[in-house]
């Protein structure tokens, strides 16, 4: 790998020392003696990189520097992350998180509970008004992704800022400008929904995207990946061990390894079957890399997720860009009214449709 990708491998000794410390157990000793080990590479590290004939480090500092990695994610266990417990700003959320619920109950005043749980699913992560028979549907046809938050939802937000923001400009002080609104609002929209592994993950991933535009870099997938689980673990070093953050890394990874060459094999001069084509391989190379994942967690593989994400992906993109214009607009009686309606008949055709490839 090239120069400023190494930090792919000192996450991934990160990760590696959080797991093994958490199916290991040291008594106090072996603690104090890993830090104190910990620091001695750390102080060889600096001793090397200031006094050694080149600025960069060699294979061997870099083994060391992996080790010391690996003893960090195993001493970040230790401590246990960052409590959300008692802080302000996760409190600001949840309030923030319950009137976003409660102006999706104000728009959609027809719809039923089904049709009110997945909207909220989709728009804010609550999944409190699902029922096991509606997630049994959505599992069933391929289509749990699309109610539990993701890098997909994220995307979403993320394009309809940039076409909200575009009239801004393109001048250095507006490119600058809207790289600060796209990403404060995309925290704030991690944060109202739970700051879940993989909405943290894709908003990461941007985060990092966007400062390697400023400074001139050039874009990197597994480096921006490998910053985003690094800064998940440190927060919360239980992370690895959830099925949310084991899902959505595998299904990046697939997106990296598989999607490039799938998309390769056929070549569509229409439009429209480019876009087919670019989704089923999309589609396919997601549930390959977390089909395994899937059959060991849940015992089962959707066999029309194709299908599903060619119907189901295009309707809730649509329900997630008219969404916050159906919130903005609810005071205006005709546009409010018919927004809400639009909204009403786009849920209502997603769970008919998910109903349908369920029962196949």
């Amino acid at each position: 790998m090239g120069k400023g990708r190494d930090i792919i491998y000192y996450a991934l000794a990160y990760i590696l020392g959080d797991i093994l410390w958490q199916c290991l157990v040291l008594n106090a000793s072996e603690v104090a003696i890993l830090i104190l080990f910990s620091l001695l590479l750390c102080t060889s590290i600096c001793c090397c990189s200031l006094f050694g004939s080149h600025f960069y480090l060699s294979w061997r500092h870099k083994a060391i520097l992996f080790i010391a990695f690996a003893l960090s994610g195993a001493l970040g266990t230790q401590f246990g992350g960052i409590s959300r417990e008692g802080l302000w700003i996760f409190e600001k959320a949840a309030r923030l998180k319950m009137q976003c619920s409660e102006a999706i109950d104000n728009i959609l005043i027809n719809a039923d509970n089904n049709e009110l749980a997945v909207a909220k699913a989709l728009a804010i992560g609550d999944k409190s008004m699902l029922d096991s028979s509606l997630k049994s549907q959505y599992k069933a046809s391929g289509a749990m992704h699309l109610l539990a938050l993701s890098g997909l939802h994220v995307g979403i937000v993320y394009s309809f800022l940039k076409i909200s923001i575009a009239f801004i400009g393109n001048s250095p002080a507006a490119i600058i400008a809207k790289r600060i609104v796209i990403l404060l609002t995309l925290w704030a929209y991690a944060f109202i929904s739970g700051l879940s592994n993989s909405i943290c993950r894709a908003v990461c991933m941007i985060t990092v995207y966007e400062i390697c535009d400023s400074l001139g870099s050039k874009r990197d997938l597994l480096r921006a990946l490998a910053i985003s689980a690094f800064t998940i673990c440190i927060v919360n070093p239980d992370a690895p061990f959830s099925i949310g953050f084991q899902l959505s890394y595998s299904s990046v990874l697939g997106i990296y390894f598989i999607f490039p060459r799938l998309k390769a094999l056929l070549e569509c001069k229409s439009n429209l079957l480019a876009w087919i084509w670019n989704s089923l391989a999309l589609s396919i190379s997601c549930q390959f890399a977390t089909s395994p994942l899937s059959w060991l967690y849940f015992g089962s593989f959707p066999k029309y997720f194709m299908v599903t994400n060619l119907l189901a992906i295009p309707l809730s993109a649509a329900a997630m860009y008219i969404l916050p214009i159906a919130v903005a607009a609810q005071s205006i009686p005709i546009i409010g009214a018919l927004s809400g309606k639009f909204l009403l008949v786009i849920f209502q055709t997603l769970n008919s449709v998910i109903n349908i490839i369920a029962t196949l």
